[in-house]
């Protein structure tokens, strides 16, 4: 869970794509003669936090989420603001709800819409219980504190995009030892390690894929591709010290070209979280 404001749990594919908040103090001007004024702080001003969020029918009905957060808007509840990790930041009223419909059906339905949700603070008040209960919970607050969850696209896309680094290292030790500025033997140990490093992310990334069905959906060829650079890696990390460079050779080219097409396979996953997990 990112944060819950009263009844309204913001969480999963929920997540606000991004959050501001504004804190500041007061100060006076007292006038000197013949100087510059000097200041003195009155006060604090109340705390503002700024929510974007972006709800689409693939997840939610945006109307409702829409709705529930107008309403706790009208009737001016107090609600308390806490985090994922259990901190309560304190107490927050919602003074504005600014709604841009991005797409709607042929009935007009709200299938994808993004939200700005303006906070703030409401020192020293009771907290008013909701007329109407939020939409993913019946109970406010008392949960076990939770991390944020996690974008499984972009978590996807950084694990393959880190495995492409190992192999771009896997070819230039491969250079280095056909130019003899690095043993075979020692060549050999580094790319096993650099290959082994490669298996196990790209290995994780396919992990990913298949427990995420929408970015399969989105991705048809990703777990494919996944699979065949997990392959070619796997290749590479079992050679041992007296493997000849030919072999060598190939099996770095083999991945290079494998890890080139997974990346161009990976765009759609990327695209979808940019889209689809705006809130994650």
């Amino acid at each position: 869970m990112f944060a819950q404001l009263g009844d309204h749990i913001f969480q999963g594919l929920k997540t606000p794509s991004s959050m501001s908040d504004n804190e500041a103090v007061k100060y006076a001007q007292i006038q000197r003669i013949n100087d510059k004024p000097t200041i003195q702080p009155t006060g604090t001003e109340l705390k503002e936090i700024r929510l974007s969020i972006v709800y689409s029918i693939d997840f939610c009905e945006p109307s409702d989420e829409i709705a529930a957060l107008k309403k706790s808007m009208r009737n001016l509840e107090v609600l308390t603001y806490l985090t994922g990790e259990g901190q309560i930041l304190g107490k927050y009223v919602i003074t504005s709800v600014d709604t841009t419909i991005q797409q709607c059906d042929a009935n007009g339905r709200v299938e994808r819409a993004s939200v700005n949700v303006n906070l703030i603070e409401s020192p020293s008040q009771e907290t008013t219980e909701p007329a109407g209960r939020a939409l993913t919970s019946q109970n406010p607050v008392p949960e076990p504190p939770a991390q944020p969850i996690p974008a499984p696209a972009a978590e996807i896309t950084r694990d393959i995009a880190e495995a492409k680094t190992k192999v771009s290292g896997i070819k230039q030790t491969v250079t280095k030892i056909k130019g003899k500025t690095t043993e075979l033997k020692r060549g050999v140990r580094e790319v096993r390690q650099m290959a082994n490093d490669a298996q196990q992310l790209y290995a994780s990334a396919k992990t990913k894929v298949e427990a995420t069905k929408k970015i399969v959906q989105r991705a048809s060829q990703l777990p494919t591709s996944l699979g065949e650079a997990l392959k070619y890696a796997e290749n590479l990390a079992t050679l041992d010290d007296a493997v000849d460079i030919s072999v060598l050779e190939l099996g770095a080219i083999q991945l290079s070209e494998s890890a080139h097409k997974l990346s161009t396979h990976a765009a759609p996953v990327a695209g979808f979280a940019g889209t689809k997990e705006a809130g994650n």
